[in-house]
């Protein structure tokens, strides 16, 4: 069965006309043959019967006389002046064969293939020959006293007619079906060309563009859909440009949060780093002259362990203040704060982690690119640590000319993305949503892949400004 649904409009009309001008040209043919075929057998006959008749009436005479000579004669008019008659013979009453016009010896079968009641005027038989249909026709001669005339009448001059008036008829069908392709042809790209504006406008908005408008100046059906299509077209142009205005807006404050968060992690670093580790720094000197100087056995004043507690507490703070702001990621770059806290993730929590670095970049990247993968990549192996109970950890970071990614595979216990995924738009995953956010302002896509039971890997890619050397 054709498909038409994958064709043009324009070609489903053309396709429906010449369909049903051949339909309408085929159905006036066979009807004109109908009626022509039943016309002209109709007058055949008649004339057949007219022409037995006087061939019935002329004969009388002749037989009464026995004047066969001019019987044979008579017949032999009769087909030489009638083109149709195909043969005529007259027998007596009897049955005998008087006189006939076959040159080549007379069938016999003839005699009896038509024989009419004699009360009848004529009887009518229709025989079949290697040249067609023959209407035999038989005309008792005086009542059938004297015998019976027979007419053979061929269909032959009927079946030129037809073929002549069939080849007229597809002629002038062919002649209509061109003239109304040609019309049509017209009319239906007039037809059509409001729909292929409106799909020239539509395929622009699809792609983005919303400036384009559908030119239809028509009063008909088709201007007024234009006019609406290009109402709701200029009020989905204002929509977006008030959504594009607000996402603009919204991604700058969120640029502003996060340089800000990053701001005040590197003050809470530096503030840790130098106020409170100074000052426990000093606490510990200060303890440690204490159980120097201690009266009596120092044990008793628990000054050791005071003095290895504040030790504690100073590098818990200095983990804390390195995990704020690493101050490696400002001075020696990414791939050596990746180094970096990579080791000490290995060596805190005994977890197998593996870094492999391709860099094909000379100079350093932005410092909001630099930020926001290693945020990124803080991010995911902090979630493995949580959640994951993974065992072995792959982190692969590939920087070309074109484009940084940074692919996070772990082997743990994994989750449904798409549960998660609704968790995240709705704010309850705000881990996720931050390396989302984070990559988006880079310009970059974040894309997480997991299998419960089997792991995760996480697929972050930023394409690079080129490098004007």
């Amino acid at each position: 069965m054709i498909k038409l649904g994958r064709y043009s409009f324009f070609f489903k009309i053309m396709t429906g006309l010449v369909v049903v001008l051949s339909l309408l040209g085929t159905m006036n043919i066979i009807q004109t043959r109908i009626v022509m075929n039943k016309l002209f057998a109709e007058q055949q006959e008649k004339r057949g019967i007219s022409i037995t008749n006087i061939l019935a009436s002329r004969a009388a005479n002749l037989i009464l006389v026995q004047n066969y000579y001019d019987l044979h004669e008579l017949i032999k008019d009769t087909t030489v002046n009638n083109d149709d008659v195909r043969y005529a013979f007259v027998v007596s009453k009897d049955g005998e064969l008087l006189a006939h016009s076959f040159e080549g010896g007379f069938p016999k079968e003839l005699l009896t293939a038509n024989t009419p009641d004699n009360s009848a005027k004529y009887h009518i038989a229709e025989l079949s020959t290697e040249e067609g249909v023959v209407w035999d026709i038989a005309v008792p001669v005086f009542e059938g006293r004297l015998g019976i005339a027979h007419v053979g009448m061929s269909d032959a001059s009927l079946r030129t007619i037809l073929q002549g008036t069939t080849r007229q008829l597809l002629l002038e069908t062919l002649a209509v079906v061109v003239l109304g392709i040609a019309l049509m042809l017209f009319y239906a790209r007039q037809l059509t060309k409001p729909i292929r504006e409106l799909v020239r406008v539509t395929s622009a908005i699809t792609k983005g563009d919303f400036t384009q408008r559908a030119r239809i100046e028509t009063k008909d059906e088709f201007g007024k859909l234009a006019t609406t299509f290009n109402s709701m077209t200029d009020y989905l142009d204002e929509l977006l440009t008030e959504l594009r205005n607000k996402e603009e807006a919204r991604t700058h404050l969120l640029q502003k949060v996060i340089v800000a968060q990053e701001e005040e992690r590197k003050r809470i670093a530096r503030e840790l780093h130098d106020e409170t580790g100074q000052t426990l720094t000093s606490l510990m000197m200060g303890l440690k002259y204490l159980a120097n100087n201690c009266p009596g056995n120092s044990q008793f004043c628990h000054l050791e362990d005071m003095r290895m507690a504040v030790k504690r507490t100073l590098d818990e703070i200095h983990r804390l203040s390195v995990e704020l702001r690493p101050s490696i990621l400002d001075d020696m770059g990414l791939v050596a704060a990746l180094e970096k806290y990579i080791g000490d993730y290995r060596d805190n929590l005994q977890v197998d982690v593996d870094l492999h670095v391709s860099w094909q970049r000379n100079e350093r990247l932005s410092h909001e690119i630099e930020v926001t993968v290693y945020r990124i990549v803080q991010e995911a192996l902090t979630n493995a640590a949580k959640y994951a109970e993974a065992q072995n950890i792959s982190v692969l970071v590939t920087c070309t000319m074109q484009e940084l990614t940074v692919i996070i595979e772990d082997d743990g216990v994994g989750f449904l993305v798409g549960a998660i995924a609704r968790e995240t738009v709705a704010g309850h995953k705000l881990g996720l949503y931050g390396m989302y956010e984070r990559a988006t302002l880079a310009g970059g896509t974040l894309t997480i892949e997991s299998t419960p039971d089997i792991g995760t890997t996480i697929y972050l890619r930023i394409p690079l400004p080129e490098v004007i050397v």
